[in-house]
């Protein structure tokens, strides 16, 4: 079958729910911010208004973990490619923070972007974690050692909205000024 053909049949189909799921402990305050999926690993995190985060196990949306990383919403989660690490950034603390869940500990926790961080996104190989800024900025981060090594020149003129690995070496960054950025790493430059 060819792209179209899928495509028709997926629109065509007949949709339903199969149970729902409702993140509500009677809180007003507690809203949905961010989320992140791993459907090779069935694991859906999900960042909360009030500075916890969940992690939940698919399709029974069993909890393994719920936490508090601060007073200050949660922006952007991001999942590992191996699902061992989550990273989060928090824009009112301008804060990356990945987390390791299994042994409930922190790998890094540094401030980087000078007015918060909107979005975030591993590399394919785990070890480059990209963030965007509402500063306009798109920031290369190692994740093993903590230290942002790199900030990409030229990125955009108002906030980052997405960034997104394509490859090991490009990454691709969106903005509220209008503009998708491809990121040559090997050369620190847009093209």
């Amino acid at each position: 079958k060819n792209t179209t053909d899928q495509a028709h049949a997926i629109v065509k189909a007949r949709w339903g729910n199969t149970s729902r799921h409702y993140f509500n402990d009677n809180s007003s305050t507690k809203t949905v911010v961010s989320t992140a999926y791993s459907s090779e690993h069935s694991l859906l995190v999900v960042g909360f208004s009030t500075g916890l985060f969940g992690l939940y196990e698919l399709p029974s949306v069993s909890n393994i973990h719920t936490l508090s990383l601060s007073h200050s919403t949660i922006g952007t989660v991001s999942i590992n490619p191996s699902a061992d690490w989550l990273a989060f950034g928090c824009p009112k603390t301008q804060q990356l923070l990945i987390w390791e869940w299994r042994s409930e500990t922190y790998i890094l926790k540094q401030s980087g972007h000078a007015y918060g961080m909107r979005c975030v996104s591993y590399s394919p190989d785990g070890i480059v974690v990209a963030t965007g800024g509402e500063d306009g900025t798109v920031k290369l981060w190692n994740s093993q050692s903590g230290f942002c090594y790199v900030t990409l020149p030229k990125s955009h003129t108002a906030a980052v909205t997405a960034v997104e690995f394509a490859n090991p070496t490009v990454v691709l960054s969106a903005s509220l000024d209008g503009t998708v950025r491809a990121h040559d790493l090997h050369r620190y430059r847009n093209f």
